[in-house]
């Protein structure tokens, strides 16, 4: 049945978050992840994507208070995981500002990964993962199978989903999405924000995705050039914590086909949602964006997880899909201005009609959507566990700072995008190394932020103590959740 029609002025909203999906993993880009994703193919196809587009702090609370509140974590004042009431207005929320100012109907499916769990934070309704998901398989023939197979949140041994593809929260999250658009008010624009956990570790695609790519050539994780004289030690405490050095080469490999099954998952999955829209009549006055919160190293540099600067861990795909009549720029085209997801907060208050409140970091993107606009801008981001890291980029050159040892790396984003050749010791790039960094400690003293001190960036000196880190564990061991209980649990 076809639906009216909110029209252009007020256009309906799908913004879809991933969890730990890397940048560089998208069909189009045709790089070396032989990722197939024909659906998030077809949004950038019909609109514009943002290649050079960064989290301001890879792990995943912090971004999730951002993309709803346009402030990057330094401006919150939380640059890594919490345990605080997550720091969000609801009345300048982005539902709660399309709600109140244009009469949006507003809905959350999925990870929220806010607390308390249960606020809403300007929505109208949370249908919320793993809480209601877990709820929900108690009542069918997989009760107490969420992640039944024994592995915990960060652990990248590869395995296979323990329930049916039918029973996953990925299938789960789509059901509920659609639901949603059969339930909505049809006579007011509505938006949906729709969160995955995957492709999160652990990597556990169901069946037929775990062995999607089995015959595909799987590329070797990366090392930079500088990892055996000046590896960090910020990465030398992930890598020993996290027991990376234990994944032999067969592993990652599959660790890895196991994480692009979960990509493809969610792409198949995504296909049942966009085809809704276009059954009900709503795909061409929807604006639809794809994210993530951060990526996933998958092992490149020694290490897998998130948190730090370099490619694959701080890049993220972002996708805006608008309705055709709103591009004056017609045809596929990526958009090379340094982005961060702050900017979908104004940008989405942008495309409704609703001026944004003062004090945030991120910028509109609509006329670099519709019109082609490209700008020069420097972005920055921290993250204080271990001591802290931090990063600045024009877009071009990409600095960053690792606070124990006081270690600098600069990288040619554009010669060198997996970040291998650090060239923080060149003479003839030195000018470029001072201006980033010298706009970094600008950025953190802003906010008051512990890593710059008297305009300087912070430097310790704490060696990495491998036997205390072998007997830790920050992996997450978690096995089957029952009764709705959720990550605090």
């Amino acid at each position: 049945m076809v639906e009216p029609s909110s029209g252009t002025n007020t256009p309906n909203i799908v913004f879809i978050v991933a969890d730990q999906w890397r940048g560089d993993c998208l069909g189009f880009l045709e790089n070396d992840h032989p990722v197939m994703t024909p659906h998030i193919d077809q949004l950038a196809d019909e609109g514009v994507a943002f290649p050079r587009a960064y989290a301001d702090c890879p792990i995943c609370m912090p971004q999730r208070a951002t993309v709803l509140t346009g402030k990057t974590a330094s401006r919150l004042g939380l640059a890594t995981n919490f345990a605080c009431r997550t720091p969000i207005v609801p009345e300048l929320s982005l539902a709660g500002l399309l709600a109140s100012k244009k009469k949006y109907q507003t809905e959350a499916v999925g990870k929220m990964h806010m607390i308390p769990e249960r606020a809403r934070f300007g929505f109208d309704n949370i249908t919320l993962h793993p809480n209601d998901y877990v709820n929900w398989l108690e009542e069918t023939d997989y009760a107490g199978s969420y992640r039944g197979h024994g592995l915990g949140g960060n652990e990248v041994f590869p395995t296979v989903a323990a329930t049916p593809e039918r029973f996953t929260h990925t299938h789960w999250i789509v059901d509920n999405g659609i639901r949603f658009l059969e339930r909505r008010d049809p006579e007011v624009p509505f938006f949906m924000y729709m969160v995955f956990e995957a492709p999160h570790s652990p990597f556990d695609p169901p069946e037929p995705f775990d062995r999607m790519y089995d015959r595909f050539a799987i590329p070797d994780p990366v090392w930079g050039d500088w990892a055996e004289h000046t590896y960090p030690r910020f990465l030398e405490n992930a890598r020993l914590s996290k027991k990376s050095y234990r994944l032999n080469e067969e592993m990652i490999r599959e660790a890895r086909r196991r994480y692009y099954g979960q990509i493809s998952h969610i792409d198949y999955q995504l296909g049942r949602l966009f085809g809704e829209l276009k059954t009900r009549g709503l795909y061409e006055d929807t604006i639809i964006v794809f994210t993530s919160d951060h990526g996933e190293h998958l092992g490149d540099h020694g290490i897998f997880g998130k948190t730090t600067f370099l490619s694959g861990s701080a890049d993220v795909p972002l996708i805006f899909r608008v309705p055709s009549q709103m591009l004056e720029q017609k045809g596929t085209f990526v958009n090379n201005t340094p982005a961060l997801t702050a900017d979908i907060y104004t940008t989405l208050l942008d495309f409704a009609g609703i001026e944004p409140p003062e004090e945030i970091d991120g910028i509109s993107l609509k006329n670099h959507i519709c019109r082609g606009q490209e700008e020069d801008r420097i972005i920055h981001g921290e993250f204080e566990g271990n001591h802290g890291t931090a990063f600045a980029t024009d877009g071009r050159y990409k600095f960053i700072y690792y606070a124990n040892g006081g270690l600098e790396q600069l990288f040619d984003v554009e010669q060198d995008p997996k970040n291998l050749v650090n060239l923080a010791a060149e003479p003839h790039l030195q000018t470029e190394q001072e201006r980033l960094r010298a706009s970094l400690v600008s950025y953190l003293q802003q906010f008051g932020r512990p890593l710059a001190v008297d305009g300087r960036l912070k430097k310790v000196d704490e060696p990495v103590d491998p036997d205390r880190l072998r007997r830790s564990n920050p992996c997450a061991w978690r096995g089957p959740m029952r009764y709705g209980q959720g990550y605090y649990g």
